[in-house]
């Protein structure tokens, strides 16, 4: 059933609100849970503020698409936009692949976190009440405030060196080095020392290349044995 294009328009601007508004509601319900979840991440690490108008964007957008096959009768069934299984086979091969990856981003934001909530808000309180007379503090309060952004840049410059230089020990082998591995190379001084070790020796080149035997010589030869008897 078609729902009112301007009612539409007005909860479009809400994310979640227009799926909602149409009857999507695991749908709606998971946009804005991702946009509230953004929002809070965004106060404790600013630069997830880029999540929020990614979330709007998508939902804004999606409202409209549910309403033009809705209208077509082409609309999917209502469902979460993510689902988290823990026994899923795409789940455990990406958690095996890059566990170590997901754990080093995770103990990364948790130093950042404890870095801006802990250690900021102590040395701001110390220079509030007795640094503000003394150039030290201050200088040292500046120094610690522009820590993440510099340790950022080293981690990017280093990681983009070492994607131009690429990984080291993981150079991709010949595709013909499998079959190598069970081919000998032999020379001809081996072929000809074969032989020799079995108990005969191979015929000269001057007794391969030497004059055919023909029906004639042999008839000949035959001759010569009987005037000879």
């Amino acid at each position: 059933m078609m729902k009112n294009g301007i009612l539409t328009f007005l909860f479009a601007f809400c994310p979640g609100a227009g799926q909602m508004y149409q009857g999507y509601m695991k749908r709606g319900l998971s946009l804005i849970t991702m946009f509230c979840v953004a929002f809070g991440a965004s106060t404790l690490l600013e630069v997830l503020y880029v999540a929020m108008p990614i979330v709007w964007m998508y939902s804004f957008f999606d409202t409209f698409n549910l309403r033009a096959q809705i209208g077509a009768g082409t609309a999917p069934q209502d469902d979460y936009l993510v689902h988290i299984n823990w026994h899923d086979q795409r789940m455990e091969q990406f958690m095996l692949d890059s566990h170590k990856l997901l754990g080093w981003g995770l103990i990364a934001l948790g130093a950042l976190v404890a870095y801006q909530n802990i250690l900021m808000n102590t040395l701001g309180d110390i220079v509030w009440r007795w640094g503000q007379s003394s150039p030290f503090f201050r200088a040292l309060y500046l120094m610690m405030d522009q820590l993440p952004e510099i340790v950022v840049c080293v981690a990017l410059i280093i990681c983009g060196a070492w994607l131009v230089r690429g990984p080291k020990g993981r150079k991709q082998k010949p595709q013909n080095d499998a079959e190598d591995e069970d081919f000998t190379e032999y020379a001809a001084q081996d072929a000809q020392a074969e032989p020799e070790a079995r108990g005969f020796a191979m015929p000269k080149l001057s007794a391969l290349l030497g004059k055919p035997v023909t029906p004639d010589d042999e008839t000949e030869d035959a001759d010569d044995g009987r005037d000879e008897k």
